[in-house]
């Protein structure tokens, strides 16, 4: 009974250990951001979603009563980083958790005609903008004393090389070392960063191939769990890396792929299942 007991206590304390506690959340208008939100509310936070949709449509299309604020700001616009920054102290008395989940693909592109523009536009909200985030963030968390965490959403194709989406997989690259470089310069402050990594995700990001049996089947044929993640299975792993249970976790990226990266040859045909 005591060891009941104290596992009850245990659950109880995790589910609320974000009481009180400003949880800012990039791209969190819609899937992996959004499902943060969520469970990071039900922890007992108060959670600000920020996003480049504006509130009106972001609210027509979900239901955002949990939100403590939402803010519109483009990932890849350094001046609406530093504003959803400074009115999230502002409005919520400081940042414990920050949650750098927006994220854009692009239009899939031979490598030798992407434009210029096109690669750039999706390093900068990918990259640039978790880099700019976070030093605003991280200092902010130093001055304030936080013992914060910084959580980007990397993929798989950080790791894994996608001839159309060029510029998605050296963004994502580049996403995974950012994340151990500002590890070790956060460490001595208390403050940790880490990333999840997720495979293929039901999202509206990929919903388009989702749509097309035989690029399913190509997919699921490198993905040994034999299907797509969930978006709260990506919100799992983050409120994980954001947690005491993960307190000696820094500058790593947890992959959350279904065993994509573990597998060498291919699985059997599972679209018939």
């Amino acid at each position: 009974m005591a060891d009941g007991k104290s596992a009850a206590i245990d659950r109880m304390s995790a589910a609320i250990q974000f009481r009180g506690k400003t949880v800012l959340v990039t791209g969190g208008a819609r899937g992996i951001g959004l499902a943060c939100g969520r469970r990071f509310a039900a922890a007992g936070a108060k959670v600000v979603l920020a996003d480049v949709l504006n509130e009106a449509q972001a609210r027509s299309e979900n239901d955002l009563d949990f939100v403590a604020a939402y803010i519109q700001a483009d990932a890849g616009n350094a001046d609406d980083m530093r504003n959803l920054v400074a009115t999230t102290i502002a409005q919520c008395d400081g940042i414990d958790v920050c949650i750098c989940a927006a994220g854009i693909g692009g239009a899939p592109t031979p490598y030798w005609e992407m434009a210029d523009d096109d690669f750039d536009r999706v390093l900068g909200v990918n990259l640039r903008g978790p880099f700019v985030l976070g030093k605003l963030v991280g200092k902010h968390m130093q001055e304030s004393g936080r013992h914060g965490s910084i959580i980007h959403v990397s993929s798989v194709g950080g790791q894994l090389a996608v001839d159309m989406q060029a510029a998605y997989c050296v963004s994502k690259a580049g996403l995974d070392m950012l994340t151990k470089v500002m590890a070790v310069a956060l460490a001595s402050y208390g403050i940790r960063v880490n990333a999840v990594g997720p495979g293929p995700v039901d999202t509206q990001m990929t919903a388009g191939l989702r749509q097309h049996p035989a690029v399913m089947k190509q997919v699921l044929s490198r993905t040994p769990l034999g299907r797509f993640g969930t978006v709260e299975e990506m919100a799992g792993t983050v409120f994980f890396l954001a947690s005491a249970d993960a307190g000696f976790i820094t500058g790593q990226t947890v992959y959350a792929d279904g065993g994509r990266l573990a597998l060498n040859y291919m699985m059997p045909d599972q679209t018939e299942k």
